[in-house]
């Protein structure tokens, strides 16, 4: 899942803060912001991304204008997680921690904790998935859920871009293939099944940082290993 940097509040031409009178008007600074995914399965969706309360508006009204509130959301993720009443230091967070090293994905769709984690994140990252829905596969998915689906066509895809990168680097055309590897990761969406696929070229995945718009950058250090962003991940 990307950690994803939402910044501070925009600003209006004359410095003010920017005020909504709705929360959907929030939708286009947000994707200026993160880019055209959803904040949770990371699906590129173009048409049909929501701004997402991390606070259901329904139990906090004070926070239903609140940049600091708003992520985006697929229908999916927005539905499941609903106006389930919570306790955010229960769940980890893409907008806060370091969500990349939460998470690992196989090449049948599914995303799994990372049990590399000590037991209390693992609960928190677990919860996360459960708050979304994450864990509808095949067996238990609908028809209107594709996103198990999406994941593991879009795992064969980096599989087998892989290989191609990997012949292009054989034949010293490993940097121009980097530059288009980037563009065409950002355009696919699923952010960390690219980044845990190029595992071992970190040259690539410097460029799958850069152009997926909004991705933390104090995730990842110099040589693109994800770090915490916070003392807890």
């Amino acid at each position: 899942m990307r950690p994803v940097d939402r910044g501070e509040s925009p600003k209006e031409e004359d410095g003010s803060a920017r005020i909504y009178t709705s929360y959907g008007k929030a939708r286009r600074d947000l994707i200026d912001r993160m880019g055209q995914y959803c904040s949770y399965c990371n699906q590129k969706l173009p048409a049909s991304l929501a701004v997402e309360h991390v606070q259901p508006k329904s139990l906090f009204p004070a926070l239903e204008l609140e940049w600091e509130n708003f992520l985006l959301a697929c229908t999916n993720c927005n539905s499941t997680k609903g106006n389930k009443p919570l306790n955010l230091n229960d769940y980890l967070w893409p907008d806060v921690h370091n969500t990349d090293l939460a998470f690992v994905y196989t090449q049948d769709g599914k995303v799994h904790v990372n049990t590399n984690l000590n037991s209390q994140l693992q609960q928190k990252a677990q919860n996360l998935l459960d708050l979304v829905g994450l864990e509808k596969y095949e067996d238990n998915y609908t028809a209107s859920d594709r996103r198990w689906k999406n994941r593991k066509n879009t795992f064969s895809k980096v599989a087998e871009s892989l290989k191609l990168f990997e012949s292009a680097l054989s034949k010293g055309a490993g940097e121009e293939f980097t530059n288009v590897l980037g563009n065409y990761a950002s355009e696919n969406g699923f952010f960390s099944i690219w980044l845990q696929i190029f595992t071992n070229y970190p040259q690539v995945r410097k460029k799958i940082i850069q152009s997926f718009v909004g991705t933390a950058a104090n995730a990842f250090d110099i040589n693109t290993n994800a770090i915490s962003r916070t003392d807890e991940l």
